[in-house]
């Protein structure tokens, strides 16, 4: 499942039956409907952000979603505001509230298991919008303590994006990577999010100063311009 390498099975000589089994489990897996699941999981689906959100004719004028009152609520005192949290939450969950992705994040703002751990609420708390984006906003205070050396805060909220979507390990190793290449580590387009994409090919994820390894950055570098789109677009209706 990871990326694309050669490979082999290898038994000992005293071994036959083991190779014969594994044999076996080779040629029949072609139409396992586990083995199917587990292709389609990783290879066909994708945590790819949907298109443009069209609001529901149900809302009121000027709302974006069901979630507004609580995205008012826990952006209140903050430094995000209201449509940036309404943003990522399209984003991670299109507002399903019973939604799980392939990958396991779930709820509206689209929390993992052990982040949510982490945050201090249940997996099955993630299901609850107001602990969910309470938890959400708590992780977005983390981030932003992650990259407090990036002056700009709008500069900081693309790598806070991207880190909420892959976790901050791999924009840290595209930071040190920018360092070591001569690229500024502050700074998202043209410098960290170009190196982000070089962490698909080898010569740069086995880089000793990344520590996180292989990563494709195709989806996490949609995702960052897609909810900054979106917020602005949101800021607009909500007029």
């Amino acid at each position: 499942i990871s990326f694309e390498q050669r490979n082999s099975w290898l038994v000992r000589k005293d071994s036959p039956e083991l190779a014969k089994v594994l044999d076996g489990w080779y040629a029949d897996n072609g139409n396992n409907p586990v083995y199917k699941k587990i292709i389609k999981k990783y290879f066909e689906l994708s945590k790819d952000t949907p298109g443009e959100y069209v609001v529901p004719t149900n809302l009121p004028k000027g709302a974006v979603s069901a979630y507004d009152a609580l995205f008012k609520k826990h952006a209140k005192g903050t430094q995000y505001d209201w449509h940036l949290l309404a943003a990522i939450s399209y984003h991670e969950s299109r507002f399903i509230n019973n939604l799980t992705s392939w990958a396991g994040a779930a709820g509206i703002m689209g929390l993992m298991p052990r982040t949510a751990k982490s945050l201090g609420i249940s997996s099955e708390d993630r299901m609850n919008p107001d602990l969910s984006i309470e938890a959400a906003v708590e992780l977005l205070d983390r981030l932003d303590k992650i990259f407090r050396k990036i002056d700009d805060p709008q500069e900081r909220m693309k790598f806070i994006l991207a880190a909420y979507n892959a976790g901050n390990g791999h924009i840290n190793d595209a930071q040190a990577l920018a360092r070591k290449h001569g690229a500024n580590p502050y700074v998202w387009d043209g410098n960290v999010k170009h190196y982000l994409e070089l962490k698909s090919n080898p010569d740069y994820y086995n880089d000793p100063v990344c520590k996180s390894g292989y990563f494709r950055s195709g989806e996490t570098n949609k995702y960052v311009d897609s909810v900054l789109n979106t917020t602005d677009r949101f800021k607009r209706i909500s007029k």
